[in-house]
């Protein structure tokens, strides 16, 4: 049996040893009969693949002597003569690129299926045929570009496919130098864009995740005058709201705790359940915004709303939600709980904050701020704040509004102040790193960054002039006395607000994001087990939990309820 090359330059061998098969056109001959292995070509075409629209008066003897010579090279049985011209007989495991193909559909198979540990070793399988360039040899003749273009498409779908296969098994950190080089190759390949992207959130880099996606962005409307594609628009968001579903898996060679261990975890998971019981009475559509009776700790209702919510807060007589699939707002009537009002903001919203006369919302990837009259019922002004140099290209991930101020956490790492009566910026403040959320407590703004810090800004100076370390911040409320702050490793962080000073870590659960703080409970949203813990604010206890199944995303408080902003698929 014969082994047939040519991803990478062409190669024929038989125990081990190369073939000499010639070269020039005779050799270009046997490359176009092996990309059609199998199948007759006739001599029209292999004369317009060899000389092009304009083939010489002795292409045909010129080409019955090629196959005579590769006959002779080859074996006469391997190129098959008919009435419409040649073809060359291989054996399915012959070439190469069959090989590749079958290899890749398999690897493709596996990890769909969810056998990624064998996808990835299939895929790798795959790859380790490649040689180098195809057709390497024969960059110039006239068939070679379409094949060429379309070889290289083929390898690169594999590495993506191999990628997927590695951060499904928990890999991200080996990947993360391959695929920069990958993109920087490869830099308008949105899957390789958005594979790299995860890569890095996953290694704790949200900030170098973010750039990749505005890098990306620039150039693509740079060069093609085009968005990103939906794919990574939506990654774009998940990562801003530090979407659970990010997190990745366990490597399988992570040592695995001892038995010890286990049986002690669950007895104090067994314990911590006891003394937190899990309560739902109403299911809980996806979707919707669940009602919770804050008294009795249950559900008692929901409305639905627009597609993702991601965002929910209350003021002038109703409860608003952010859709960011749908770039809606939606107004509850919280009496009749249902939505009276669904507003449009043509933009991906992310966040939301009800000031004394307007409802603010943080735009995302749009960078912009739409204000909302309640009075009327729809977005009055649309802020860009691109127009910064500091702010060019850079999203809007949280807003939050007072009285005299409204307050965007923007990127790279800024944080916005602008002026409700102008609705003009009137400072930009650089916080370091990029800004999770920010929240108006008291007397000062406070702000957590990716860099596991919480500042203090003062609102007279726009200057921080306290840092508090905290865990990997998802998100802040500010409430009486108190700053409170969820970190990626499920815990909620008590700031004092006059000193300053941590006075409480609460362990509550992975998956933690959404708190809303008031006198009498801090609420925290579970998106990974579909829950809403209550915290009792005076001793830091986790007092109860509600079950409003799929994923809950954030949650606030509103005339005696709590209120949670559900989306996706069933958690619980």
């Amino acid at each position: 049996m014969k082994e047939f090359r040519i991803l990478g330059p062409l190669d024929v061998r038989e125990n081990r040893h190369s073939i000499d098969v010639g070269g020039g056109k005779q050799r270009a001959l046997l490359a176009v009969l092996l990309l059609h292995a199998g199948e007759t070509v006739s001599t029209d075409r292999l004369a317009d693949a060899l000389w092009g629209e304009q083939p010489p008066t002795s292409a045909t003897s010129s080409m019955h002597a090629y196959v005579s010579r590769l006959r002779k090279a080859l074996g006469r049985e391997r190129v098959v003569r008919d009435s419409r011209g040649y073809r060359l007989a291989v054996e399915p495991d012959e070439l190469d690129l069959h090989r590749f193909q079958r290899l890749l559909d398999s690897g493709r198979d596996r990890l769909a299926q969810g056998d990624a540990e064998a996808a990835a070793q299939t895929l790798r399988k795959a790859l380790s045929l490649w040689r180098g360039p195809p057709l390497a040899d024969f960059a110039y003749e006239p068939f070679a570009a379409e094949w060429i273009a379309r070889l290289d498409e083929l390898r690169l779908e594999a590495l993506e496919e191999r990628v997927d296969a590695e951060l499904a098994l928990g890999r991200h950190r080996q990947l993360v130098g391959e695929l920069d080089k990958l993109v920087r190759e490869h830099p308008l390949r949105e899957r390789l864009r958005g594979q790299q992207m995860l890569a890095l959130y996953r290694s704790g880099r949200q900030a170098d995740a973010l750039e990749v996606y505005r890098s990306g962005r620039r150039l693509l409307d740079e060069e093609l005058g085009l968005e990103p594609d939906d794919a990574l628009q939506r990654l774009e968001k998940a990562i801003l709201n530090h979407d659970p579903s990010l997190e990745a898996p366990d490597a399988p060679d992570e040592r695995r705790p001892s038995l010890a261990h286990l049986v002690a975890e669950k007895s104090h998971t067994a314990a911590r359940r006891r003394r937190t019981p899990v309560r739902s009475e109403v299911p809980v559509p996806p979707d919707s915004v669940a009602v919770i009776d804050a008294e009795r700790a249950r559900v008692v209702g929901h409305v639905l709303v627009g597609r993702r919510p991601v965002a929910v807060t209350g003021g002038h007589g109703s409860v608003w939600v952010a859709n960011a699939d749908d770039g809606t707002v939606s107004r509850i009537d919280p009496d009749r709980r249902e939505v009276i009002r669904t507003i449009g903001i043509g933009a991906p919203a992310i966040d939301l904050s009800v000031g004394p006369d307007a409802v603010w919302v943080a735009n995302g990837s749009e960078g912009t701020v739409s204000r909302i009259d309640p009075n009327a019922d729809a977005v009055v002004e649309t802020i860009d704040l691109r127009g910064s140099s500091e702010l060019a290209w850079n999203p809007t991930y949280a807003v939050d509004a007072e009285s005299e101020a409204v307050w965007i956490a923007a990127g790279p790492h800024h944080v916005v102040r602008i002026d409700p009566a102008t609705n003009e910026p009137v400072a930009i403040i650089d916080v370091g790193h990029v800004p999770v959320g920010v929240a108006f407590g008291e007397d000062a703004l406070w702000v957590a960054t990716i860099a596991e810090r919480a500042l203090r800004v003062e609102p007279h100076t726009n200057a921080a002039t306290t840092e508090v370390p905290i865990g990997h911040p998802v998100a802040l409320t500010a409430g009486d006395k108190a700053v409170w702050v969820s970190d990626s490793r499920g815990r909620v962080w008590r700031i004092d607000s006059e000193t300053a000073a941590v006075t409480q870590t609460i362990p509550v659960g992975r998956g933690l994001i959404g708190l809303c703080a008031t006198a009498a409970a801090v609420w925290a949203v579970i998106n990974a087990d579909g829950t809403v813990a209550r915290i009792d604010p005076e001793n830091g206890e986790v007092v109860g939990r509600v079950a409003v199944g799929h994923s809950p995303t954030d949650v606030a408080t509103w005339e005696g309820a709590v209120w949670v902003s559900t989306q996706g698929e069933s958690a619980i």
